[in-house]
């Protein structure tokens, strides 16, 4: 039979092997109370990446200091009752430990650097894009890049107090809700009116802020057709919770039909007031 302190010392590398077994074969996609939801975008995935790295890590060092002290109380347990005399370290144990310590905050660093300016990165429009559709971009007067341009679709986004505005590139534009095509690399030129906002849907994107007097992006290419939501980041006033926005990936042909019946409407609208006022002014 083994000595206690080695049965010990097993039973505490076991767990330590478990928890960390358990971390990394947790599937992404499972989102669960500390997973983040399942990314939808390179972006998405690089920020979700990120955040394993540093869980693992977490996890990893939380896991060694209790195993640490686990061992520490079984190994002076027999010593219970005894007077109490200085226990003294290995030579050089701090110097390790700290190198340890100093070296998985160096790479965590750099990490996050890596992975940080990767998600601010515009991905490339895939095949299935707007941009892969030559002939229907042919077929209308729209302004955007022509196909095999590796300009992305650009939608200037703008937060007030409390709600966000997005106008696209033939003039359309809506509130709250941001209709963009699938498989297509999506700039959002945030800007804001008032105060610093927020624009933050995690399934394509991080968090980036719309700042009064600066023009900031945000880079994403859905990958998958839905809905996806989005919640008030920073604190904007009263009704800052109520400040929340909804992304609707769609086809290409949905994206270019809603954007111009969007714009027919809005037309339409705007000159039945404009009729409306000729009217109340005549004599």
């Amino acid at each position: 039979m083994a000595p206690p302190r080695k049965r010990s010392l097993g039973l505490a590398l076991a767990l330590l092997l478990l928890i960390v077994s358990l971390v990394a074969g947790a599937p992404p996609a499972a989102a669960g109370p500390i997973s983040p939801k399942p990314p939808h975008s390179p972006n998405a995935e690089d920020i979700n990446t990120l955040y394993w790295i540093g869980l693992v890590a977490i996890v990893l060092l939380i896991t060694a200091v209790n195993v640490a002290l686990l061992y520490a109380v079984r190994r002076y347990r027999a010593d219970r009752g005894a007077e109490p005399r200085q226990v003294r370290s290995g030579r050089g144990i701090q110097l390790r430990a700290g190198a340890a310590l100093g070296l998985l905050a160096l790479v965590l660093f750099v990490l996050s650097i890596v992975y940080t300016e990767k998600a601010r990165e515009a991905p490339p429009t895939g095949p299935n894009g707007l941009q892969a559709s030559s002939t229907l971009l042919a077929q209308r007067s729209l302004k955007l890049p022509p196909a095999g341009d590796p300009a992305p679709l650009r939608i200037d986004t703008t937060g007030q107090q409390w709600l966000w505005r997005y106008d696209y590139p033939n003039g359309a534009f809506s509130y709250y809700r941001l209709v963009v095509p699938v498989d297509t690399t999506v700039v959002l030129d945030l800007l804001s009116t008032d105060v610093v906002h927020t624009w933050y849907v995690p399934e394509l994107a991080g968090k980036f802020d719309a700042v009064p007097g600066k023009i900031n992006h945000v880079y994403f290419r859905a990958d998958e057709e839905g809905t996806y939501f989005g919640d008030a980041a920073t604190f904007s006033g009263a009704s800052y919770a109520a400040m929340r926005t909804e992304v609707k990936v769609v086809s290409p042909d949905e994206y270019q039909s809603y954007i111009e019946q969007q714009k027919r409407d809005i037309d339409a609208a705007q000159q039945h007031v404009i009729e409306e006022l000729k009217g109340g002014t005549a004599p």
